[in-house]
């Protein structure tokens, strides 16, 4: 069965970059393109209460954005569009329903939405933390950058399940599309900064050298994991020293076609739906950033919040 891609739409650029995106990921996996555009009359929020608003045209002018957005990207010949869907209600709540069941869900950074000084939308911000199932941002950035294109991928690994599962799905990205990827780990050396006078004597440097030991095989470990049942898989570990992964990741991300990282890793937020080093790279990432939810998460949301 084909796998679907949804794919939100507004008639922004930042929707059509996410909407090329997700065409040229639907063809790379042969799977069916969902592209949803969300509209809302006047009257669903509370206002124009006595002003006559013509629904039925809100409507019409949706679908025509939609059309206008798919004719766009229309030289996918090998993409199966389904669809396309013209909704009713709130945009972020409409896309996280959709997303059930899907296999990637894809959005652009900011819309039509009133918030052209943020980093990240309102819509985009709702979908990263309550997506059921893997999300991807489409980061506005680089001028006259093919966006469908990924060559290069950058993984945020922390030895967490979290981190774990989004080198996984990364490794099955990469295979699928030829791409290489780079594991990296960020090291927060305990005997680094300002040390005491003891920490230079050899007892201490040895402690450090095992720590830092334990981190690179660990590290390896995760890699071989991944790339056990694809063997022309090429996955670089790589192990910085610093004290703000989330920065050392975007920094790094100039040179990626797309970050992955999971939705919660070794930072602290557990009950968090998306922790601290995701949050911030998904406002600061230089490129495409794919958050990948725990496993079983979509059970945790439908005992949690409902329908």
């Amino acid at each position: 069965m084909a796998g679907r891609i949804v794919v939100g739409v507004d008639g922004s650029q930042g929707s059509s970059r996410a909407l090329a995106w997700a065409a040229a990921e639907a063809a790379a996996r042969e799977a069916v393109l969902e592209p949803v555009i969300v509209w809302q009359s006047p009257y669903d929020y509370g206002e124009l209460r006595y002003v006559p608003v013509d629904e039925d045209e809100l409507a019409d002018r949706a679908r025509k954005r939609l059309d206008e957005a798919l004719a766009e990207v229309g030289g996918e010949a090998s993409v199966t569009v389904t669809g396309p869907l013209v909704v009713r209600g709130d945009a972020a709540q409409v896309l996280c329903e959709r997303s059930a069941g899907a296999d990637l869900l894809v959005v652009g950074s900011r819309g039509h939405g009133g918030f052209a000084g943020l980093m990240l939308g309102s819509v985009s911000t709702k979908c990263a933390h309550h997506s059921r199932c893997p999300l991807v941002i489409v980061r506005d950035g680089r001028t006259g950058h093919d966006y469908s294109l990924v060559r290069r991928i950058l993984v945020g690994v922390d030895g967490s399940d979290g981190s774990r599962q989004a080198l996984a799905w990364a490794a099955e990205q990469a295979a699928r599309r030829g791409a290489a990827v780079e594991a990296l780990q960020v090291w927060r050396d305990p005997y680094g900064g300002e040390m005491s006078l003891e920490f230079d004597v050899e007892h201490f440097r040895e402690d450090r050298q095992v720590l830092l030991g334990h981190v690179r095989d660990r590290l390896a470990a995760t890699v071989a994991q991944a790339t056990a049942h694809r063997p022309g898989l090429e996955v670089v570990p790589v192990l910085i020293q610093g004290d703000d992964p989330a920065r050392l990741l975007c920094e790094r991300s100039a040179d990626a076609d797309l970050l992955v990282v999971g939705s919660r890793g070794h930072t602290g937020f557990i009950r968090l739906l998306l922790g601290s080093v995701g949050t911030s790279c998904a406002h600061h990432s230089k490129c495409p950033v794919a958050i990948i939810p725990k496993a079983g998460r979509k059970d945790e949301d439908e005992a949690g919040h409902g329908a």
